[in-house]
């Protein structure tokens, strides 16, 4: 009488003669360690086949995928220059002309010195002794790195966006922001405090 036949709900594989386990040399899984690598031009015609980019610089096999991938790219930049456009935006590019991003940039390079001096370092600091190219180096290599400088009169979306989560996570915590005109009760008060 089989353990089924018996009622038993609890079983195991091994109760049934027909299941045997395999041997432990069966189990392991063999690699194929034997097969070499690919070689360089072995990768070349993988990706050539397969419609891909191969790492060759200047492949005349990939040069209109090369081409495309550059058209796409320059096409995605000219759809979020129109994005921010159609938001009434600047779009940050310095060889834009529309109105809107040429009043911005000339807003940022007419910005006082000492405002964003202190917008950078968090603090107020002596106007005598601030260097405007030193400002100005500082805001473009964060610029250049795409990281927001912190002032708050700045044409890049980057810092406008950065700016604004600045002041609310210092909102969050009751800590007066780097705002020169917020209206918030804390930034207020600090502000009457300093100038007292």
């Amino acid at each position: 009488m089989t353990p089924c036949e018996r009622g038993d709900t609890e079983h195991t594989m091994g109760d049934y003669p027909d299941f045997q386990r395999p041997d432990r040399e069966e189990q392991t899984d063999v690699k194929d360690t034997d097969r070499p690598l690919p070689s360089k031009q072995g990768l070349q015609e993988i990706a050539h086949d397969r419609g891909r980019i191969c790492k060759k610089r200047g492949c005349v096999v990939c040069a209109p995928l090369v081409e495309q991938r550059r058209l796409k790219k320059k096409q995605r930049r000219v759809d979020a220059q129109a994005a921010l456009h159609a938001k009434s935006r600047p779009c940050g590019r310095g060889s834009c002309l529309l109105k809107l991003c040429v009043q911005a940039r000339e807003a940022a390079t007419s910005t006082p010195f000492a405002a964003v001096e202190s917008t950078i370092d968090g603090q107020g600091t002596d106007t005598s002794q601030i260097d405007p190219d030193r400002v100005l180096r500082r805001q473009d290599e964060r610029h250049r790195v795409g990281l927001p400088c912190g002032s708050e009169v700045c044409w890049s979306q980057v810092c406008i966006d950065g700016f604004a989560a600045a002041r609310t996570r210092r909102h969050r915590a009751r800590r007066p922001c780097r705002s020169a005109t917020c209206d918030n009760a804390i930034c207020v008060a600090d502000r009457l405090t300093k100038e007292s």
